[in-house]
C-alpha cells in the first residue's frame, strides 16, 4: 500500500516560517518500515491552484491520502488536495485538530472518508491493516468513518501515556534542511514536541476538549537522546520546543535542566512558558541550562479579562515576572489576545500599556478565533455572538474579529496587530538581532512576501495605535461568563 501524509498550507502573515510537520512524521515513523509512506508538505511552496500536488498524486499514485487539519485557511487547502486525491481514486483520511473536534460535519465532505480522533499513531496504522486485510472498521478506537452512506463515530481511543514507547519523529521523510533557520545564538536551530496536553483551564483554548486537560511528557533522558539526534545528523545547535507548555512539569524539568547543565549540552533551547511560573529559582536553573528565550501566553492586561478566560493568573503578575526577566539575559516572547468576547475599548487599552510596559523583546497581538469545542468558542454561541458554520469550508475565515460584537472594528485591531510587528523588527535592528531577521530574507521563504508586507501596512494606516493617548470611557459589548 502508498501512503501518501500532506500538510496542507496553513502560512498567514502571523506565521511566515514553515515549521517541521512534526505529527505527521511522528505517525509516519510507526508505518515506515511495513508500507512505503511520504510526506509531503505544502506549506514548502506555492501552489494555490493545485497543480503542483496534481503533479505528486499523479506521480506518487497513492492508495491512502492523509491530511492533517487547523482550523482557518488550511481547511480550503486541504479540502482541494483531497477532491484531487479522490480524483485519481485514492482514500482519504483527516487528523488534526479540527477534524478531531468536528468529526461528523468533516466527514460530510464527500472527499473525505476517515477521520483519525485526537492521537493518531495506533489509530492510523490500525486503519491501514484494516483497509489492506478489508477488515472492518467499527473496532478501531478513535476512528470515524462512512458506512453506506452514514457516519459512524466509534469510542475514543486512550491517550499514550508512555511518550518513550513511540519512535523518533521520522526526519528522515522531510527535507530537514528547509526547516533549519538562524536565530539569536543559533546558527541552525529547529522545532521540536517533548510532551502532549496543558493541566490548565484557559477557556479559549482548544487544548482542554483535545487533550482533556491531561499532560504526557517524554523523559528528561529521552529528550536529550532526541537532541544528540538532531545534532549529529543535522548541526542542530538550537532547538524550539513548541509544547504547549515544555516547562509545566517541574520535576521533568529540573532533571532535563541538570543534565544540560553537568554534560554541557552544545544546544540552546526556546519555549513556552507562563507568567505565574517565573521566579528566581525557575530562572537560576533555565538559565544554566542554557535556555535564551521564554514566550509568554498573556493574552490580555486586564484582569477583568483574565478573569473571564480563566488565566488563572493576574496582570501584576505578568508584570513582576517580567520584572525579573528583564534584568538577565533571557529574550523574552509575549503573545496577548485582541477581540475577545467583553472586551471593551478600555480593556484593550490596558493590554496595550502592560505590552508596552513589560518591554518584551518581541510583542504579539493576535485576534480571537472561536476554537470549536473550546469554552469560550461555546459561550459565544449559546449566546448568539457567533454560529458555528454548517461546512466544512466556511471555517477557513471563520473570526470572531470580523463580527460587530467586538470593541475595535476588525481594521483597528489588524492595524495594531501590525504596530507591535513593526516595533518588533526595529527593537531588533536596534539589538543587532540580524540572524531573526534573516530569516525573512531566504529566498525560499519569500512565497509569504506579498501577505506579510501587506499585512505590516496596515501599521501606518491612519488612526489610533499603540501610541495612542486616547483611553475610551469602558463599555462592555456583552454580559459577563
Amino acid at each position: 500500500m502508498k501512503i501518501l501524509l500532506i500538510n496542507p498550507n496553513m502560512r498567514t502573515a502571523y506565521n511566515p516560517l514553515p515549521f517541521p510537520p512534526l505529527s505527521l512524521m511522528s505517525i509516519a515513523a510507526v508505518v515506515q518500515h511495513s508500507y512505503e509512506i511520504t510526506i509531503h508538505d505544502r506549506n514548502l511552496y506555492k501552489d494555490a491552484e493545485g497543480k503542483t500536488i496534481a503533479a505528486v498524486l499523479d506521480r506518487l499514485k497513492p492508495d491512502l491520502v492523509g491530511v492533517t487539519s487547523l482550523t482557518g485557511p488550511a481547511i480550503l487547502d486541504g479540502v482541494m488536495v483531497s477532491r484531487l486525491a479522490k480524483e485519481r481514486g485514492a482514500q482519504v483520511v483527516w487528523g488534526g485538530t479540527h477534524a478531531s473536534l468536528l468529526p461528523e460535519q468533516t466527514l460530510q465532505n464527500p472527499y473525505i472518508d476517515f477521520v483519525v480522533m485526537n492521537e493518531g499513531e495506533e489509530t492510523f496504522r490500525e486503519l491501514i491493516e484494516a483497509i489492506e486485510l478489508h477488515r472492518g472498521y467499527n473496532n478501531i478506537l478513535g476512528l470515524a468513518y462512512k458506512e453506506n452512506g452514514e457516519i459512524k463515530l466509534n469510542p475514543e481511543r486512550p491517550f499514550i501515556q508512555d511518550l518513550d514507547a513511540l519512535p523518533m519523529p521520522a526526519w528522515n521523510l522531510v527535507p530537514v534542511e528547509r526547516y533549519i533557520y538562524r536565530f539569536t545564538k543559533a546558527r541552525r536551530k529547529i522545532v521540536m514536541v517533548t510532551s502532549r496536553g496543558c493541566l490548565f483551564r484557559c477557556s479559549f483554548c482548544y487544548v482542554i476538549d483535545f487533550h482533556k486537560r491531561k499532560y504526557r511528557g517524554k523523559s528528561a533522558g529521552r529528550i536529550l537522546e532526541e537532541l544528540a539526534f538532531l545534532r549529529k545528523n543535522y548541526g542542530i545547535d538550537g532547538v524550539r520546543f513548541d509544547d504547549d507548555l515544555f516547562v509545566i512539569h517541574r520535576p521533568r524539568l529540573r532533571e532535563f535542566c541538570d543534565w544540560v547543565y553537568k554534560k554541557d549540552v552544545p544546544i540552546t533551547w526556546d519555549s513556552n512558558c507562563r507568567a505565574d511560573q517565573v521566579n528566581s529559582e525557575f530562572i537560576a536553573a533555565v538559565t544554566r541550562a542554557k535556555c535564551h528565550r521564554l514566550t509568554f501566553g498573556l493574552e490580555s492586561g486586564s484582569d477583568r479579562i483574565l478573569k473571564f478566560i480563566e488565566k488563572d493568573f493576574r496582570a501584576e503578575q505578568i508584570v513582576r515576572a517580567f520584572d525579573l526577566l528583564n534584568n538577565t539575559d533571557i529574550m523574552t516572547g509575549a503573545s496577548f489576545l485582541i477581540g475577545v468576547p467583553t472586551e471593551t475599548e478600555e480593556d484593550i487599552w490596558k493590554t496595550i500599556e502592560v505590552a508596552k510596559r513589560i518591554k518584551a523583546y518581541h510583542t504579539h497581538f493576535y485576534p480571537y478565533t472561536p476554537f470549536p469545542g473550546s469554552p469560550l468558542a461555546e459561550y459565544c454561541r449559546k449566546n448568539g455572538l457567533i454560529q458555528y458554520p454548517q461546512r466544512l469550508e466556511h471555517w477557513a475565515d471563520f473570526e470572531y474579529a470580523r463580527s460587530d460584537r467586538t470593541a475595535m472594528s476588525e481594521k483597528e485591531i489588524k492595524k495594531i496587530s501590525a504596530q507591535f510587528e513593526v516595533r518588533n523588527v526595529l527593537n531588533s535592528l536596534q539589538r543587532g538581532e540580524l540572524a531573526i531577521l534573516s530569516n525573512f530574507l531566504n529566498l525560499e521563504h519569500l512565497q509569504n512576501f506579498g501577505p506579510w508586507i501587506n499585512f505590516f501596512r496596515q501599521a501606518f494606516r491612519s488612526g489610533r495605535g499603540i501610541w495612542s493617548s486616547a483611553h475610551p470611557a469602558e463599555k462592555p459589548l456583552e454580559k459577563p461568563l
